[in-house]
């Protein structure tokens, strides 16, 4: 699976995605979030970490109300 399903997977979840990790980057591989945090940096050290060379989607969640998705 390539990071483009895990990109389209963040936006068909994104609704639930928000309200488990309002206001965080998330880190997507294989269609499970394998790292979420508030600063950037960590999210993709963490993620980085878990999957060495792999790829892997990153995404921000919103908090409030999902507008025109």
């Amino acid at each position: 699976m390539g990071h483009g399903e895990d990109f389209r997977w963040i936006r068909e979840n994104y609704a639930r995605l928000q309200e488990k990790y309002p206001d965080m980057y998330i880190a997507v591989k294989d269609k499970q979030v394998i790292a979420h945090d508030r600063a950037f940096g960590r999210v993709y050290d963490k993620a980085k970490a878990s999957v060495g060379s792999g790829e892997f989607a990153v995404g921000y969640t919103l908090s409030g109300v999902l507008l025109g998705l």
